[in-house]
């Protein structure tokens, strides 16, 4: 029986292989369909290596196809997202856990955003070292934009977001702030509903990340998340948990803290799919731990 499975896991493999332009958007569609609907983040969590390894092992019968690239991005992103849920899903990790956890999540994350560098360059060559390019050239560079180029900027700015956000300890990645926001904000004027809104999530945590004395901009912060909770017409949980965690707590307004906590343990209108179910576990997170803050 066992021989049968890995026989069978060959064959599947090996359809993917030998057909990846017609199966491998179908399937990636469908998984991050089925992903994004379940409420059960601990069986997302389990299941997700074995297809990160999948496309590890298509993209390497074909590193220069861009839409497995991207899929490869956008799990190993979300396996990333979901090891850092465990701050909020389990009580009192010991610290040996916790650096286990920040080790993984660090890795993945660098080798989603190499990849999304790589997807970016095939796609276009001028946006090839998009990362390196200092902020001046990199603003000429975004003045003439497509939709289509919008959709993929938007898929490395997400990836590089994530990498800072488990980089906060590097003031060499934190450095690279002012481009992301560029690129970001660039991604907004053009379409503030890419994503559910969830452009302005990402600005909102970006502009909060630093305290206005250190030159953060955390009131710009509250803005961007305000806007993203409008435009989801406040379906959009995890908007108002990052909005209490990164805008809130900085700014020590505990009013703003309780209300955003309030209003997501207390709904009961939104769908609750993976991302919304994170967002009331880390609301329950930020209610433990209020009075360390407050």
């Amino acid at each position: 029986m066992k021989d049968k499975r890995l026989i069978i896991g060959i064959i599947i493999i090996n359809l993917f292989v030998s057909s990846c332009s017609l199966y491998i958007d179908s399937f990636t569609n469908n998984l991050n369909t089925a992903i994004t609907s379940s409420n059960d983040p601990q069986t997302i969590m389990q299941a997700l290596p074995a297809y990160i390894v999948l496309l590890d092992a298509l993209v390497e019968s074909d590193p220069q196809d861009k839409a497995t690239l991207l899929a490869s991005v956008n799990l190993m992103n979300a396996y990333s997202s979901l090891l850092g849920s465990q701050y909020d899903l389990v009580e009192d990790l010991p610290d040996y856990e916790i650096n286990q956890i920040n080790k993984q999540r660090k890795t993945l994350n660098q080798k989603a955003l190499n990849r999304a560098e790589k997807a970016i360059c095939i796609y276009k060559e001028k946006f090839c070292n998009l990362m390196q390019i200092k902020f001046n050239n990199l603003a000429l560079m975004l003045e003439d934009l497509d939709s289509e180029d919008i959709k993929i900027l938007y898929k490395i700015a997400t990836a590089w977001v994530s990498w800072i956000q488990v980089n906060t300890d590097d003031w060499n990645a934190m450095a690279q702030i002012a481009q992301i926001k560029l690129l970001m904000d660039k991604i907004v004027t053009y379409d503030e509903t890419i994503d559910n809104g969830n452009a302005h999530v990402y600005l909102g945590v970006l502009n909060s990340i630093i305290p206005a004395t250190l030159g953060g901009k955390p009131e710009l912060g509250k803005q961007h998340f305000e806007s993203a909770i409008k435009l989801s017409n406040g379906s959009n949980l995890m908007a108002k948990a990052l909005y209490a965690e990164y805008y809130a707590r900085l700014v020590f307004d505990e009013k703003l803290h309780q209300s955003l906590v309030s209003d997501i343990l207390t709904d009961k209108k939104n769908k609750h799919g993976l991302i919304n179910t994170l967002a009331i576990e880390k609301a329950k997170s930020l209610q433990r731990t209020a009075s360390d803050y407050f």
